[in-house]
């Protein structure tokens, strides 16, 4: 199955949709098994006053049972509230996860829903607890999970493949089946578009700066380029570092100090390369002249620095936009289920660095 995103994927690609048998069952049934009314139903699983917390019980267990998933843009309606999504962030202090929030925000106010932030960062056991104490208020919960497991910290509850789990999409992170939609970045091509644009200025031994923590998935686009294009050379070597402008600034000190002879160099994101600009500067290396630098994700600091950084730009927007589209249709879905996939690419800014 095809479907057309308008101004968030490209024609060329397409969007993954697998259908799972999984909340097939109606309200009708659940009002059957529990040997109550279709009312009473509605009124439980929108944990009404007038219902006995006997019958409650009594409707969740059939719920349970049957694998029934409620429509919660109609349960929302019924109890006069906004729809609420939680946006789930690895690291508000990293520009990027700003941006997004950002974007996220004015794209959901579009849609009159509201925006509980959630800021893990790097303390698992209190990203556990602050997960715990946000899913009962949200109708679906969007995460970020580019550099961790967000999908780990949930509670057991949410994570069940029940009738009652909270709908989930991830952005840009690892597939799950517990996932209901997935918005991925085409990170190949623009990390291609980055190179083709290096190799096209005349750069011959291009350096890659990665995450110490995040997954291989760049790092292993960035040697199969090399292979591919005969650029494969025997001084480039394995810099990893934390995400950070203090990181890009130790992988670049450690990258010339173990290959002088790097000509240009890609990083992990934004910030660690102005951490590497910054670090060039001081070793008295000029860019672009002696060293060319290109960043990705495409932050509005990069404009703040001199040079301007070049960078692989994710469109946060379009990035939002791909997010709302798929939870719009999984918060109107009842019965049988669509795990949904949109690809959003990626493209090349060229400023000063590179």
């Amino acid at each position: 199955m095809t479907v057309n995103v308008h101004g968030i994927v490209d024609a060329s690609i397409m969007i993954g949709v697998m259908a799972t048998k999984r909340g097939a069952s109606t309200i009708l049934d659940v009002a059957a098994r529990a040997g109550v009314s279709r009312q009473t139903v509605t009124r439980a699983l929108n944990d009404m006053a007038d219902v006995s917390p006997t019958t409650k019980a009594r409707v969740l267990a059939a719920a349970g049972e049957l694998n029934y998933r409620p429509n919660r843009n109609a349960q929302s309606m019924v109890q006069g509230r906004t729809t609420t999504i939680g946006l789930v962030l690895e690291d508000l202090s990293n520009p990027y996860f700003a941006e997004l929030a950002s974007a996220f925000s004015r794209v959901a106010a579009e849609r009159h829903w509201s925006v509980l932030l959630c800021d893990i960062g790097s303390d698992r056991e209190k990203a556990r607890a602050q997960l715990a104490s946000i899913v009962s208020r949200v109708d679906a919960l969007a995460l970020t999970g580019c550099r961790s497991d967000t999908i780990a910290l949930l509670p057991a509850g949410v994570l069940r493949e029940g009738a009652l789990g909270l709908p989930l999409l991830m952005l840009d992170g690892p597939a799950h089946p517990r996932l209901d939609a997935r918005v991925v970045l085409d990170v190949a091509s623009g990390m291609t578009a980055a190179l083709d644009h290096l190799v096209a200025t005349g750069h011959r031994r291009i350096s890659f700066i990665d995450s110490e923590v995040g997954p291989r998935e760049r790092r292993d686009i960035f040697d199969s380029y090399l292979i591919e294009n005969g650029l494969a050379w025997a001084g480039s070597p394995t810099i990893t570092a934390d995400e950070s402008l203090d990181g890009g600034i130790a992988a670049a000190e450690a990258l010339m100090r173990n290959a002088p002879q790097t000509d240009a160099v890609l990083v992990y994101n934004d910030v660690m390369a102005i951490g590497v600009l910054k670090a060039l500067r001081q070793l008295g290396c000029r860019v672009p002249e002696q060293v060319a630098v290109i960043g990705m994700d495409g932050l509005d600091i990069g404009r703040l620095v001199t040079p301007e950084l070049t960078t692989v730009n994710i469109d946060k927007t379009a990035l939002a936009e791909a997010a709302a589209s798929l939870l719009e249709h999984v918060l109107a879905t009842t019965g049988e289920r669509d795990a949904r996939e949109l690809v959003v690419g990626m493209d090349l800014l060229i400023r000063g660095s590179a």
